[in-house]
């Protein structure tokens, strides 16, 4: 993964649908050891991903995708804790319209960053990029959407037919 603006980019328009269960925003994965070589986090410092999650300060680990002219809105080590905030339902999300709203009406560049080592340890970037290019129309298959969509309000409806 090349770890510039304009790469982060190239490497989420390549992206097929969504990352996590239930939302839409794109998610990358990347390993701890690439992430910090790219981000050139001292080795001696961190060498762990549990050392940088425990150790490294807040704004340290913002300063990361900050200096390459992204906005971190969110940064957990949940993955439920994250499709809460991108579906506005954590404190501090924004709500009307949720990220994932904003996202699907080309209102908002937002991406998942996952920094990992394997299947245990994670902590998860909520990113924001300013562009004229909606990252929507490269990663959501409109088609599959409505579906989605068609299928949820037929549930619905059944649902609140048998509650009469």
């Amino acid at each position: 993964m090349a770890f510039t603006y304009d790469g982060l980019i190239k490497e989420l328009k390549q992206q097929q649908e969504g990352g996590l269960i239930g939302i839409h925003v794109p998610m990358c994965s990347i390993h701890y050891i690439e992430y910090s070589n790219e981000a050139g986090i001292p080795y001696e410092d961190y060498p762990t991903i549990q050392a940088y999650i425990r150790k490294a300060p807040y704004q340290e680990k913002r300063d990361v995708f900050e200096s390459l002219g992204f906005n971190v809105l969110y940064m957990t080590l949940s993955a439920i804790k994250v499709i809460h905030f991108v579906e506005g339902r954590a404190d501090g999300a924004p709500k009307e319209p949720s990220i994932d709203d904003a996202f699907l009406n080309n209102q908002r560049n937002v991406f998942i960053l996952e920094v990992n080592v394997g299947f245990s340890d994670s902590l998860y970037f909520v990113i924001e990029y300013q562009s004229d290019d909606p990252l929507a129309n490269y990663t959501v298959n409109r088609e599959k959407l409505a579906e989605e969509k068609a299928r949820k309000e037929k549930m619905r409806s059944l649902f609140n037919r048998t509650k009469k």
